[in-house]
Formats: structure tokens, C-alpha cells, sequence
């Protein structure tokens, strides 16, 4: 028996991304994982994907191929299901870049590196995807002086390149919270994140016009 998830709220990543497999692609794996990391997305029911890349696969010895998620050597529209989790982080300044947490998270410059980062690998994303294929793209909102709410514009890029914004669930992990204790609280602290489920559409982009 199928187990129907009637929720888009979770406290687990492998029970997250499986619900989103079982709704979006028929229970089947992710085929493509171009910022594949450590690959800690795979445990449990999560398998393992047959195609896998990180920037720095050979430098840390990663399971991936070296390659890049922006300029993969993939043909047009030869992936059914692929997922992408880039680094949240940007905006290194003083000491940021010798901080503790920033072993642990990549950080951007800047924001500009940001965007310039996430719309290259959600149009590359879209160029490999068959029609109606499936992208899972992992992001979370950043606090550093002011917020960004980066899964807006991860939405409003997505759906200008031409991507169908089919479902959203939130992941909730309070154990990895970002924050420096030593400044005074003036934002909730951030310790969820979001996996976007972008379908890839007939082509129908959205202009600025039409978003507002």
C-alpha cells in the first residue's frame, strides 16, 4: 500500500525528498545530482542517482565526476528527474571566511554571485530536462544584517526561464542553525529550508510584465 503524504511540512530530508518522489516522479530516483558533495541527501529509501557531479569531486575525493552544475556534459532534454542544492550563504566580510560554520557551508562573495550562480545552474537544469521532467531545487532564506528571501527569487527565476512552480515543502532542521551568538537578535532565527518542485513546462515563459 502507497503511503499518501498529505503534509508539506517535515523534520527529516530523506522522508522530505522520498514524499517528493513519490508525488512528482511515481515513486522512481533521482537520475542527475550536479552539486553532489558529500551525497548526504542519500540514505534510506533516497537512491543513490546514476549521474553524479561536484566541482570538487577529484580535489575531495567525492563519489561524483568533476564537473560543474552550470555546464554539464549532458545532452538536451536527456534527464527525467535531477535535483540541485547550492550553497544559501553569501556576503564574506571581517573574518567570515575563517568562521567555524563556513567550513561547514560554501559561502558567496557576494549576493550577485549568488544569482549570477543560481540562474546559470536552473538554466542549464532546464536545458537537460526532458519536457515534464522534474527539478528539486533545495534553498533557504539568509539573515546577515537584513534578510533575502532567496526562495522568492529562486521561484521568480525558475518560472522566468520557464519552469512550472508545481510544489514546495519545508524542511525544519533547528540542530543546523546558522547564527553568530554573539550579536543581539533582530530576526527570527532561520532554521528551516526549501525544496522547490519545479516542473519543466511546454515553454511558456513568464515576462517581468506578467509576474508584477
Amino acid at each position: 500500500m502507497v503511503m499518501k503524504h498529505i503534509f508539506s511540512f517535515f523534520d527529516n530530508e530523506q522522508e522530505c525528498i522520498q514524499a517528493i518522489l513519490n508525488i512528482h516522479n511515481d515513486g522512481n530516483p533521482i537520475e542527475l545530482d550536479p552539486m553532489f558533495n558529500k551525497g548526504m541527501f542519500y540514505k534510506n529509501t533516497v537512491k543513490l542517482p546514476k549521474l553524479r557531479f561536484d566541482l570538487n569531486a577529484e580535489k575531495n575525493n567525492f563519489n561524483s565526476v568533476q564537473g560543474d552544475a552550470s555546464h554539464l556534459p549532458l545532452e538536451d532534454g536527456s534527464i527525467s528527474c535531477m535535483i540541485l542544492d547550492p550553497p544559501f550563504m553569501f556576503g564574506t566580510h571581517g573574518q567570515t571566511k575563517n568562521n567555524v560554520l563556513n567550513k561547514r557551508y560554501t559561502m558567496f562573495d557576494n549576493f550577485n554571485d549568488l544569482k549570477t550562480c543560481y540562474i546559470g545552474i536552473l538554466r542549464e537544469a532546464y536545458r537537460v530536462l526532458k519536457r515534464n521532467g522534474i527539478l528539486i531545487f533545495k534553498c533557504q532564506d539568509y539573515t546577515d544584517g537584513k534578510t533575502t528571501m532567496t526562495h522568492c527569487l529562486v521561484w521568480l527565476w525558475a518560472v522566468r526561464i520557464g519552469f512550472y512552480a508545481k510544489d514546495i515543502a519545508i524542511l525544519n532542521l533547528p540542530i543546523t542553525k546558522v547564527y553568530n551568538g554573539n550579536l543581539k537578535q533582530r530576526h527570527l532565527r532561520k532554521t528551516h529550508c526549501y525544496f522547490w518542485v519545479f516542473k519543466k513546462s511546454k515553454g511558456e515563459k513568464y515576462t517581468e510584465k506578467e509576474i508584477g
